[in-house]
């Protein structure tokens, strides 16, 4: 009986993931679709960027919307980098920058 259950449990976690897989990725993109305009927005040279990572925080809820992101650009120019942190639906909550990385208009983080 406990061999079904687990196996049974299993299959649902595998149902569950392959579900919410494509609505993942959709979020995903959106989320870097708006790390781009951002970056058009603050006026960022793209020479100086070396790498942009974007990843899912943990600890986000199921519903749709309660995932939060954090999006983080690595400058060829300075040690640091700029940090962008979005909702779920691909809101921007807070920009800053670490280091001795500098974006006009954006706070240095305490």
């Amino acid at each position: 009986m406990l061999t079904r259950f687990v196996g049974g449990a299993a299959l649902v976690a595998l149902v569950a993931a392959a579900l919410s897989g494509p609505a993942e990725a959709r979020r995903i993109d959106e989320v870097r679709a708006k790390v781009q305009a951002v970056i058009e927005d603050l006026g960022i040279d793209r020479s100086r960027i070396r790498e942009i990572f974007v990843t899912p925080d943990h600890g986000g809820g199921e519903a749709p919307g309660s995932q939060s992101y954090s999006a983080w650009l690595a400058f060829t120019d300075c040690d640091g980098n700029l940090a962008i942190r979005l909702s779920g639906t691909a809101a921007v909550r807070t920009i800053y920058t670490t280091g001795d990385c500098a974006v006009p208009g954006v706070s240095k983080a305490d």
